[in-house]
């Protein structure tokens, strides 16, 4: 009697495969190579670029780039803007970001409920997110005008002011507007990630709680909350990376004023390159803000893993 030798056929088999995954492997590497490199090419050369500048005293394309090695970083350091732009750059992405989150759950988790009309909401949910910076900036521009805006008007309706503010004219105020048209234009996002986050959760497990007695608060705290947090990790992180390098509604609202009050890093390596004409300084305040954004990115990761 002859026993097959099972272990040739096995053999043969994995390697039939491997050849297989070997051709599939080098045909998925030529079809995405081009895209690879343009991104590497989209993203290094800008970076490599404002890295070599940041050593430099490059002013004008018309006089050279002279080597000034650390001195447009110390000079960044010791100068009072700095500390500003940092302060403001981080107050500003954190309350932002944590309203965005509160808000964006509650939208979600009403969105999530059934009633007539839901279907138009969700569509009309989305349009502030959708619309372009520049354009909600001059829109919330006009709603705090002094005297022509809507906010003013609906104060005065109600008694709750005896004159005109000025919003944009106080550190403060100022400051404040920036955070509510952020949280409007960016709320949004969060309600859509999180409502389709919600879309997954077992509908036997929230009832289950429900017949156990559990509350809207142990429901969402031991049974949403934990099935929606990968999504909820991912839109924070997305989130503060948009907003601690958003420009456009801070540079169309108050341009950093006043007193530099609201000044970030985007727009005050906008005025430093582009108005100023100090290349140098503006690519040492571009690889600031590009190390604060790769630490945090680290430590967020590092954190949810550990937490995971």
């Amino acid at each position: 009697m002859v026993v097959p030798n099972e272990s040739k056929g096995t053999t043969a088999e994995h390697l039939s495969k491997k050849k297989r995954f070997d051709r599939d492997t080098l045909a998925a590497s030529v079809f995405l190579s081009p895209i690879i490199i343009f991104l590497s090419v989209l993203f290094f050369y800008p970076l490599i670029r404002t890295s070599w500048l940041s050593f430099t005293s490059f002013s004008s394309f018309r006089e050279p780039q002279v080597f000034v090695g650390l001195e447009n970083y110390f000079v960044a350091i010791r100068e009072s803007i700095f500390q500003t732009v940092v302060t403001n750059t981080v107050i500003l992405t954190f309350f932002v970001v944590f309203v965005d989150f509160l808000v964006g759950l509650g939208v979600a988790l009403l969105l999530n409920q059934k009633f007539k009309g839901r279907g138009i909401i969700r569509a009309l949910i989305v349009l502030p997110w959708a619309m372009p910076g520049v354009v909600a900036g001059y829109l919330w521009r006009f709603m705090f005008n002094p005297e022509l805006g809507l906010v003013n008007a609906f104060l005065l309706a109600v008694g709750a002011t005896n004159g005109y503010i000025a919003w944009l004219d106080y550190p403060s105020t100022a400051m404040f507007v920036l955070v509510v048209s952020y949280v409007w234009k960016g709320s949004p996002f969060f309600a859509i990630m999180y409502l389709a986050a919600l879309q997954t959760v077992p509908e036997e497990l929230v009832e289950a709680a429900t017949i156990d007695g559990a509350g809207f608060w142990q429901k969402l705290r031991h049974i949403i909350i934990p099935h929606i947090s990968p999504i909820i990790s991912i839109t924070l992180l997305l989130a503060t990376f948009w907003t601690f390098n958003y420009f456009e509604l801070v540079w169309v609202i108050t341009g950093g004023g006043p007193y530099d009050s609201t000044q970030i890093f985007p727009t005050y390596i906008y005025q430093s390159a582009f108005l100023w004409r100090t290349f140098g300084r503006a690519s040492a305040y571009a690889v600031f803000d590009f190390m604060m954004l790769a630490v945090f990115g680290v430590l967020f990761v590092w954190i949810s893993k550990v937490r995971i």
